[in-house]
């Protein structure tokens, strides 16, 4: 069945197209939702969210946004506009444990792969070869970036944001909203709201509202 791409404000849209290329997904239409530069697909059709269709409506979608304010918004907007069938959408070179269990609107990347017994949150966003350890608890909206390492029995409060390369040490609590930097070593707890960088991981800002100002 076609599927539809809600929100195609960025370059991400290219690897979630190659995602759907490699699954046999038709791409039944691109929904510009917000003003400003578009990155959809080449030879796609861009509808704007005003003027979608009850036979979109009906398909399923997925949201090609890594930022989880924007991916918030655009589900939001989405639902508000009729839409209810959001896809976990699982590129099919990534390992995921059967055990594992996933809610609507997950995107896994190339490459990905997830330990056994894990639970995963609403629209979580886990990109190009990360790795997620066994029994993990990921909240809604999190974002965990290419390349990053998630050891065992991690929690991810909702919003969260790993960025590339990162690495959570086994047994560490993120509290939601909070946002790891690029390269950085968690070796204890993470406030929410909080940034940490380094190795090992410091908080360097705290009372952030999150990554692009995601707020719970």
């Amino acid at each position: 069945m076609p599927i539809v791409l809600y929100g195609i404000g960025s370059m991400m849209i290219a690897d979630v197209a190659e995602t759907c290329a490699r699954l046999g997904l038709q791409i039944a239409a691109s929904v510009k939702n917000v003003e400003g530069k578009t990155y959809e697909p080449p030879g796609q059709t861009v509808i704007r969210a005003e003027n979608v269709s009850t036979e979109l409506t009906a398909l399923e979608f997925t949201v090609p946004l890594f930022t989880p304010f924007h991916r918030r918004q655009a589900a939001e907007d989405a639902r508000q506009r009729g839409f209810t069938r959001p896809r976990t959408l699982i590129d099919p070179t990534a390992i995921v444990a059967s055990s594992t269990t996933f809610e609507p609107g997950c995107y896994l990347n190339s490459a990905a792969n997830v330990g056994a017994a894990g639970q995963i949150g609403r629209f979580v966003f886990i990109n190009r070869s990360a790795s997620v350890g066994h029994h993990a608890n990921i909240a809604d909206y999190v974002s965990i970036g290419p390349g990053a390492v998630i050891a065992g029995n991690v929690r991810l409060g909702r919003g969260v944001v790993i960025a590339t390369g990162a690495i959570v040490l086994p047994g560490m609590d993120i509290g939601e909203n909070a946002v790891v930097a690029a390269g950085a070593v968690v070796t204890k707890p993470v406030p929410p709201h909080c940034l940490v960088m380094g190795n090992p991981a410091r908080v360097t800002r705290s009372d952030i509202p999150g990554y692009k100002n995601f707020s719970a």
